[in-house]
């Protein structure tokens, strides 16, 4: 079954609307389906591909120039993506897609920002192929690169951008694995998180500009904390084997390690 949706704005304005040229397009195959497309604005595009049962995807878009993609195999998946979707702002241009196979899985992508022009030129990437994922991308301001691939069962893995021009890489691979991602108050800073193996936890926190973090964890159950404050910090975490235990913090000034 293939259904073409208008904005609800379209259906009720018809003619006027010619001109904002909103599309979206949802495909659902399966039983009990549900997906959920709201654009407001101009030149917004959304792409719908469910195939399955009980699944669920929701589509909030405003301002302009904003494009979501969201397929989902499987059934029981919830997919949720807001690009600028308070519709206050009066820019866009960004990118969200979702991939979903396997069962139960859960993802969400929000870019938006209490700023005039909200979220603009973010681009925010998630897949996951197995049962029971959580992913979570938020992002504020603009300019900011976040991808989230799981691959296994259970994994949880949360990015947050705030600033400008900020970059989050993560990779799982395994079962019952978690990464924290913070990125805020400045701009320019990038993460790389990879995790193969299983309940293996990874936190990294960047306050400032300009840091580079990378975290490789391959094993079971290794922890790994990364603080880094003020400007141009570097780190990188590797560890191999299993219940390892590392805690880096740096700063431009004096700051207690992490407990």
């Amino acid at each position: 079954m293939k259904k073409v949706v208008l904005s609800a704005v379209a259906l009720m304005c018809g003619a006027i609307m010619v001109a904002q040229s909103n599309t979206s397009d949802v495909d659902q195959n399966g039983n009990s389906n549900r997906s959920t497309v709201n654009q407001i604005g101009e030149l917004n595009r959304s792409k719908v591909d469910t195939d399955g049962d009980r699944n669920r995807a929701n589509v909030d878009q405003g301002s302009l120039d904003n494009r979501s993609w969201v397929k989902q195999v499987g059934d029981d998946n919830t997919a949720r993506i807001g690009q600028n979707d308070d519709y206050a702002s009066s820019v866009g241009d960004n990118l969200a897609k979702q991939l979903q196979v396997g069962n139960k899985n859960r993802a969400t992508i929000d870019q938006d920002s209490q700023w005039a022009d909200g979220t603009v030129n973010a681009k925010a990437f998630q897949e996951q192929r197995g049962n029971s994922n959580v992913a979570s991308i938020q992002q504020l301001n603009s300019g900011h690169y976040s991808s989230q691939k799981q691959v296994g069962n259970n994994n949880r893995a949360t990015d947050y951008q705030d600033g400008g021009g900020q970059r989050s890489l993560v990779l799982q691979r395994g079962d019952r694995n978690r990464s924290n991602v913070t990125q805020r108050a400045g701009w320019g800073s990038f993460s790389d998180v990879f995790q193969k193996g299983n309940d293996n936890i990874s936190g990294v926190n960047q306050n400032g500009a300009q840091h580079i973090s990378r975290v490789t964890s391959i094993g079971n159950k290794n922890r790994s904390t990364v603080l880094q404050n003020g400007n141009l910090q570097k780190s990188t975490v590797n560890q191999i084997g299993n219940s390892n235990v590392s805690n880096v913090a740096q700063s431009n000034s004096p700051a207690p390690m992490p407990n």
